[in-house]
């Protein structure tokens, strides 16, 4: 870039123009002005009347010589003055009375720079003199639509400042604005903050009377928490309902809380985990109040414990950060350079503190309050707030509203924002016993009855085996009975049909005619064979009874002891398996205590901000650091800004300034003069190569630059 010494490059255009034609009888007026040739600085004194008297009485020591000889153009001049006394004069004028000459000849004064005094004779000195244009014949021209390419004009311009500047200042000047900004100012504005704020001072930054309500506690979750809950043995638990938070459909249901309301819902829930259990998301949010959010008061008892949020858009909050900024700028010295509040000598960084500052340009913040336009969206998914400069880059478009705020600002919108995201999210521990119990309200009563019912079972079975046991010894001893009695029936029936046919064949034997001897010792042979066979038989039926009793007893017992030993076994086994059964049950409830808690919703987000700082936003207006705005605005005091465009309404006086003006212009029309086209151009050459332009010679390289304030009614 330029450095501001890089001053605009003179030249000698004008600077030659000679004028040294006096006529016999001309008087000489010589002086001191504290202007020079070289045109760098002129003074306008209105009219030649007001230079005439500036000359005669205020130029220092005069000296007047009438009845100059002839001289011709371009020669020196001889005057009748000691050399060391003309040598104390740098100016002269000459004026050439009316001659009598036919064609409306008048008087006229000729202003000269007496360039160099040489000695001839004690008596008679030798001038060189160089025409000044600008005094003899600027007060002829008249000035057309000329090109300013710089100038004080811009400086005393009463709209310079309109637009916030964008009209006439956002002009680039190329000058080194230095490596750094510094803050001179900063507007703050906070949402929320997780910090102790109690012993803040009200009206500083982070002073609030209420520090446990700066922020509020958004949960969301997948059961509708403020049903009634039920008890561990008889647990209530529904789906939740969905919710319409924003006009956005959701399955969960979004509940907000105050920070003493949070805690209150979860030491009441906090022995109810099969409810917190559905939360998902526990998240902090800026109070929720200050955003119209529709909703429904939610009640534990009488307590209003949380709001439950309803369909609506949220308020879009317009703040501004300070009521007419620009004018409270104290830019000291150069109060008047309002430039300086423009881009790249002033810049404005918005920022959340989160890595995403917008760099905003002064004159491009169309707003004189620095009015920031907050939109929050709350719920899920992805909650945030973006805030963004209202009305940036704004031009004729107007801003669009509705009942909520700013819709559309008519600039850069969201495109120029900067957001608060990410917002953390916070997990709760549930007691997993609890839990468990309630989750198993059913099943552990279910698997009490399963037991009950096997022991039973199982000890009916063991009496019915028992009493089948029984049964089975009273069948086989009622079978041994009719076996022995069927043995003894067919024993009898065996002898007495034996002893009918011994009295059969004894019978025979005498009615065959056998001798009666022989037929008594048949018949008695018959029956002492019948009775030993009797009593064989008898005896053998005896002892297979005997036996078969002997056999059923042995059977009877052996299966009593059975059936006994059966039956003890089985209930031993099923009290032993009710016992184990039910220590399976006790079991399970006890590991159950020894279930690591379970959480509900996540960790995650970023609560650095919200912990350490704030959720907000500070405007920082940032200006160059001191050495780079005293080089820049020494420069804009002497020479004025880059204007760069055509300006039609010039001051006849060439002043816009009270003290001096400097003009530097690229083309100068002159749309009228009374004096030759070598001088025309002339003046034209001093006002293209750069002139300052006094109103008063005293202050020339005398005064403070910065004591020169604008006049008014000046515009471009």
């Amino acid at each position: 870039m330029n450095q501001i010494h890089d001053l605009p490059t003179p030249n000698t255009s004008g600077h030659d123009f000679n004028y040294a034609v006096w006529t016999a009888n001309t008087s000489v007026m010589l002086c001191n002005v504290s202007w020079n040739s070289d045109y760098r600085d002129i003074v306008s004194y209105g009219n030649r009347e007001n230079l005439d008297n500036y000359l005669f009485n205020q130029s220092g020591p005069t000296t007047i010589i009438d009845s100059v000889t002839y001289a011709k153009v371009g020669r020196p001049i001889k005057i009748s003055l000691p050399f060391n006394a003309a040598y104390r004069y740098n100016y002269l004028r000459a004026f050439n009375p009316a001659q009598p000459v036919s064609g409306g000849d008048v008087a006229r004064a000729f202003y000269y720079f007496i360039t160099d005094v040489e000695y001839i004779t004690p008596n008679t000195t030798q001038i060189t003199v160089q025409l000044d244009v600008w005094q003899t014949f600027g007060y002829d021209v008249q000035f057309g639509n000329c090109y300013v390419e710089r100038g004080h004009i811009g400086i005393a311009n009463q709209n310079g400042f309109a637009d916030y500047g964008r009209e006439f200042l956002a002009i680039p000047e190329g000058l080194d604005v230095g490596g750094e900004y510094e803050i001179a100012k900063r507007y703050s504005r906070r949402l929320a903050t997780a910090r102790d704020l109690s012993s803040a001072p009200a009206g500083q930054i982070g002073g609030n009377p209420d520090p446990t309500t700066d922020y509020d506690v958004m949960v969301v979750t997948n059961v509708p928490i403020m049903e009634e809950p039920g008890t561990v043995d008889e647990p209530n638990l529904n789906s939740a309902g969905g919710s319409n938070f924003e006009n956005l459909p959701n399955g969960c249901e979004v509940y907000i809380f105050n920070t003493a309301q949070f805690k209150k819902f979860m030491e009441e829930f906090s022995t109810k985990p099969w409810v917190t259990q559905g939360i998902i998301s526990i998240m902090p949010i800026p109070q929720w109040s200050k955003y119209g959010i529709p909703h429904t008061q939610v009640f534990l008892g009488e307590t209003v414990i949380a709001s439950k949020p309803g369909a609506g858009s949220l308020d879009r909050l317009s703040i501004p950060m300070a009521v007419d900024w620009r004018n409270t700028i104290d830019l000291g010295r150069y109060a008047n350079l309002h430039k300086f509040k423009t881009y790249p000598y002033m810049v404005l960084e918005m920022t959340s503190y989160t890595g995403t500052p917008l760099v905003i340009k002064p004159e491009s913040w169309a707003d004189p309050d620095a009015t920031v336009v907050e939109v929050a969206h709350f719920a899920p998914p992805s909650p945030r707030i973006a805030m963004y400069p209202y009305r940036y880059n704004a031009g004729s478009a107007p801003a669009v509203t509705d009942k909520h705020g700013v819709l559309n600002d008519g600039g850069e919108f969201l495109d120029m924002a900067t957001m608060i995201s990410n917002f953390p999210t916070f997990s709760i521990v549930n007691n997993g016993y609890l839990g468990y119990l309630a989750a198993n309200s059913n099943s552990i009563p279910f698997q009490h009855a399963s037991a009950d019912w096997s022991q039973s079972r199982a000890l009916a079975g063991a009496d019915t085996a028992y009493n089948n046991a029984n049964t089975a010894m009273g069948l086989a001893t009622g079978l041994t009975g009719r076996s022995i009695s069927a043995n003894t029936q067919q024993t009898t029936l065996a002898n007495e049909t034996a002893g009918w046919n011994a009295l059969k064949s004894g019978a025979n034997g005498m009615i065959n005619g056998g001798s009666l001897v022989g037929a008594g010792m048949n018949v008695a042979n018959t029956a002492a064979d019948y009775a030993i066979g009797l009593n064989q038989r008898n005896q053998s039926m005896g002892i297979s009874n005997s036996l078969a009793g002997d056999n059923t007893a042995l059977s009877n017992s052996a299966a009593l002891k059975t059936a006994d030993s059966n039956k003890d076994y089985a209930q031993l086994a099923a009290k032993g398996d009710y016992a184990n059964t039910i220590a399976g049950i006790t079991a399970k409830v006890q590991d159950a205590k020894m279930i690591q808690p379970t959480s509900s919703g996540q960790i995650g987000g970023e609560a650095f901000n919200l912990a350490t700082h704030q959720w907000g936003y500070d405007v920082k207006v940032k200006m160059l650091q001191a050495a780079a705005m005293n080089s820049i605005g020494e420069y804009w005091l002497r020479y004025g800004y880059q204007v760069n465009r055509f300006v039609q309404n010039i001051p006849t006086s060439f002043m816009v300034m009270e003290k001096f003006t400097y003009w530097k212009l690229r083309e100068t029309y002159i749309t009228s003069s009374a004096c030759p086209e070598t001088y025309k151009q002339a003046i034209r050459g001093i006002f293209e190569k750069g002139v300052t332009v006094w109103s008063n010679p005293a202050d020339i390289g005398n005064i403070d630059i910065a004591d020169n304030a604008p006049l008014t009614g000046i515009t471009l």
